[in-house]
Formats: structure tokens, C-alpha cells, sequence
């Protein structure tokens, strides 16, 4: 299993758009996931990029409730989401391998390395 690092994160956080994995959307790997599932991936993932905190291993991480997922998660799905939504989706997303949580930290795994 591969975390995103300090070093995968700086690359992505000089492009000022959401970062969108397009694996996510377009492999039969992913398929079975919900839509809300991918796009709160999404908002975690954009969190992890704009404000990310790292571990002694230096993998990135964000908080289970940071508020900024529920900003980026309003704005990419055009829903009310709220912190019990969040909690949800994160629970769907672990079931799913794309996310491992430590505690209240949440380390997103990289598309490419899922399976």
C-alpha cells in the first residue's frame, strides 16, 4: 500500500484547480462505488493538497473533521453535506480501500496503487 507523501503533495498543490483522480471515475476497479463516495474522496483529497499534516513517516494526512472537506464537498457535489454525512462517506471509503484511518487521522490512498 502506497500513502501519498510531503513530496506527492507539494507536486499536486501547485495546480490551483481540484485535483481529480480520473481512475476514480473511469476504471471498472472503482465502478461499484457511489458517486458521493468518489466525490467526498475528492474533497479529502483537495484537503490533503491545500493544508496537509504529515506523520514521522512523512505520509500526509488530514483530520476526520476537518471543515474544509464539507466547503469542497458543497461545491463539487452541489449538496447540503454535513459532519455526519462526512463520517459516513469516510466509512464507506475505508470499506472500499481508498482511504486508511488511524485513529481520527485519515491518509488517503494513491488510484494507482488500490487493489
Amino acid at each position: 500500500m502506497e500513502l501519498y507523501t510531503k513530496k506527492d503533495i507539494e507536486e499536486l498543490k501547485n495546480d490551483k484547480q481540484y485535483y481529480m483522480p480520473s481512475a476514480l471515475f473511469d476504471t471498472m476497479q472503482y465502478k461499484l462505488i457511489r458517486l458521493e463516495v468518489k466525490w467526498a474522496y475528492v474533497a479529502c483529497l483537495n484537503v490533503l493538497i491545500e493544508t496537509p499534516l504529515y506523520d514521522k513517516d512523512n505520509h500526509g494526512y488530514i483530520k476526520d473533521d476537518n471543515p474544509r472537506v464539507i466547503d469542497i464537498l458543497k461545491d463539487l457535489a452541489n449538496k447540503e453535506v454535513d459532519q455526519n454525512k462526512i463520517s459516513g462517506y469516510l466509512d464507506e471509503m475505508a470499506d472500499n480501500g481508498l482511504i486508511e484511518r488511524k485513529g481520527r487521522d485519515v491518509y488517503l490512498k494513491k488510484m494507482s496503487t488500490i487493489f
